[in-house]
């Protein structure tokens, strides 16, 4: 189980530093905001995680008090614009992350991390 655990972490460290540090540091930079050193990346690092878990947390809180209502409403909209032709359209988050994940798909050392992460979760499943 250790082993697992090693390579779940090494797995991690390589996605975190091949796709989801530079994926950030790319977006901030395009909106003015360069480190202007390893530790203010580390400080920023650190808040955008913080950010991250409050607003997952928020969001999760905010999806559990809705009701079910709203699933058949999205239902019945996503039948009519079918049927009009429109089909469900793709937001620019989404094909951000779509083209984000096929440039890291094509390199063998971050498909290999998804992988690890992949068979450490199936392992930790199969431990409960």
């Amino acid at each position: 189980m250790d082993h697992i655990k090693q390579a779940a972490d090494e797995a991690y460290a390589t996605i975190v530093a091949r796709v989801a540090a530079p994926y950030f540091f790319e977006k901030l930079a395009a909106h003015g905001v360069v480190p202007q050193s390893e530790e203010e990346a580390g400080e920023m690092w650190a808040a955008a995680h913080k950010l991250h878990v409050l607003y997952t947390a928020e969001q999760e809180k905010s999806a559990a008090a809705r009701s079910n209502s709203m699933a058949a409403v999205n239902q019945q909209l996503d039948y009519f614009l079918n049927a009009a032709g429109a089909g469900p359209q793709v937001s620019e988050k989404q094909a951000a992350f779509a083209r984000c994940a096929a440039r890291a798909a094509d390199e063998p050392e971050i498909a290999n991390a998804v992988l690890t992460l992949q068979a450490a979760a199936a392992a930790a499943l199969q431990q409960e």
